[in-house]
């Protein structure tokens, strides 16, 4: 069931690249974009002695984009999925229309994971699973923040496992093509500014088999309830 599911999610991405790149590539552009004029959001310290540097401009435009980033590609996979895929524009209005309430609604699963962090791995990947259908409730039938975490915890509690499963087999497929597509791209690529930008394109994309694959089982869930 497991290798069904994964083949179904990844036949539906692979299908569905072009829309799906339409609404993430500005998104990474525009990533890049807030880096070059702040500075890198995160940058590991060169040397054992030195300090982890943070661009708390960089930081905060980067999380204040990311729910409509996540909003838009929800909004792409809706549209994809009915066989019509919407441009930029119509994918970005649901997101901007819910924005307040999505910001909230992704502050409050962030809360909950670092909260399942603190009490290792495990607990972290459940709270996600369980939370995991929250941004759709919000993006497409307009739940206010609470009632789209406790709709979420409603929807995945029977499925909760075999998603849990699979977010872990998306997620470890995602961590080695890109890290493979990052060395490829840097070792291709001698300017790091373009290198970053050669490498923020593909794997913003890639990173959207973990919306799809909760996508899928979304869907096997039902119609939420009002």
């Amino acid at each position: 069931m497991l290798g069904q599911r994964f083949r179904e999610i990844l036949y539906f991405w692979w299908h569905n690249l072009g829309p799906l790149f339409l609404v993430t590539a500005p998104f990474a552009l525009m990533g890049e974009a807030v880096q070059w004029l702040f500075g890198v959001t995160l940058a590991l310290p060169e040397t054992a002695d030195g300090a982890l540097q943070v661009s708390g401009i960089s930081l905060a435009l980067v999380l204040l984009m990311r729910p409509l980033a996540e909003g838009t590609v929800i909004s792409q996979i809706a549209a994809a999925r009915t066989g019509k895929p919407a441009g930029l524009v119509a994918c970005m209005a649901p997101p901007l229309l819910m924005f307040p309430a999505l910001l909230a609604t992704y502050a409050i699963m962030a809360i909950g994971v670092a909260l399942g962090w603190m009490a290792f791995f495990f607990p972290a990947l459940w709270v996600y699973t369980r939370l995991s259908f929250a941004p759709y409730l919000v993006v497409l039938h307009r739940h206010n923040p609470i009632q789209a975490i406790r709709q979420s915890f409603i929807m995945t509690e029977r499925q909760q496992w075999p998603l849990l499963l699979m977010v872990v087999v998306v997620f470890l497929a995602y961590l080695l093509a890109s890290s493979s597509l990052a060395q490829l791209i840097s070792a291709l690529v001698s300017h790091s500014a373009a290198a970053n930008l050669l490498i923020a394109l593909p794997v913003s994309l890639l990173a959207t088999g973990m919306n799809v694959a909760v996508f899928r089982y979304w869907e096997l869930s039902g119609t939420p309830e009002a």
